[in-house]
């Protein structure tokens, strides 16, 4: 057990009591204030700086990172960022439709106008035909293609020995043929002229014609018949296998769409298709039918 001792009160201090004050010597182990090493507004500037290290140090994601724009410049700071994303969504989608389709008003107005100029050319100057039968052969052959054009009859009327094409008249059409139906038959006879088929021979206004083109001379005979105004009277080069003016009567002149001039297929028979005007009954009704006739 532990004694206590106890002191008389004096008015001195013992001596030992001496060896209890506190060192003059600051401790060893003192905490360093900030505000020591640093001045104050250093110190508020330091959480500033480290803040905005922060920021810049911060590693970018992909998405984060703008894309090169066509000149070549990545976008710059968070507005930069932004428009990177709308060049995504541009480029996504150019990205659904081939290069091909993406075109210019300008290109759009030359497409629109090559296909104008062409159905013009189609409708009223040329247009190409093909022979689907031997109706017209030696001729023309099945499988030939042809130039048909439209511009002589704009000048003059049709004579004889044109080849034209002309939709199904009248009288076709009632009996199951429509307008779309395009015809090719050899003009034999013209308006005012009779015509008539008698041995084999083809006969106008009392005279055999000398038809050198034909396949063959017709097996039949066919009374004489009058080709009334603004008509014509037109047979197949095959006269036995021709559906023509000689079962259904004279075409009407306004059912022609042109003349054939040219025959482009196949290679080893293109040329022309074209003869003059010929037979003595042919009566010129202008100028360009006095020079063919000649």
């Amino acid at each position: 057990m532990s004694s206590v001792r106890f002191f008389p009160a004096t008015s001195q201090t013992p001596a030992a009591a001496c060896l209890l004050k506190p060192s003059p010597k600051p401790p060893l182990h003192k905490p360093i204030s900030a505000t020591a090493a640093f001045p104050r507004s250093n110190a508020r500037s330091v959480p500033h700086l480290r803040l905005r290290r922060r920021v810049r140090s911060a590693p970018r994601t992909p998405t984060e990172a703008p894309p090169v724009g066509p000149d070549g410049g990545g976008g710059g700071g968070g507005e930069g960022g932004g428009g990177g994303g709308d060049g995504d969504e541009e480029g996504e989608n150019k990205g659904l439709l081939p290069e091909w389709l993406n075109v210019t008003t300008e290109d759009a107005k030359t497409v629109i106008a090559a296909i104008a100029i062409s159905l013009a050319f189609r409708s009223f100057v040329a247009e190409p035909r093909f022979i689907p039968s031997l109706s017209m052969f030696p001729t023309y052959d099945v499988g030939d293609r042809i130039v048909a054009e439209k511009v002589t009859y704009y000048f003059r009327k049709p004579c004889v020995n044109d080849i034209v094409i002309f939709k199904s008249p009248p009288v076709l059409q009632e009996v199951g043929y429509t307008d779309n139906d395009v015809f090719i038959k050899r003009v034999v006879a013209r308006a005012g002229d009779i015509v008539e088929v008698h041995k084999g021979k083809l006969v106008v206004n009392g005279e055999a014609r000398n038809e050198e083109f034909i396949l063959e001379p017709p097996s039949y005979d066919m009374n004489p018949v009058q080709v009334p105004e603004n008509a014509v009277f037109v047979m197949g080069d095959n006269r036995n296998n021709s559906y023509d003016s000689h079962v259904w009567g004279p075409l009407p002149a306004k059912n022609i769409l042109g003349r054939s001039i040219f025959r482009y297929w196949p290679p080893g028979r293109i040329g022309s298709t074209t003869i003059d005007c010929g037979g003595p009954e042919t009566k010129p009704d202008s100028l360009i039918d006095v020079k063919l006739t000649k």
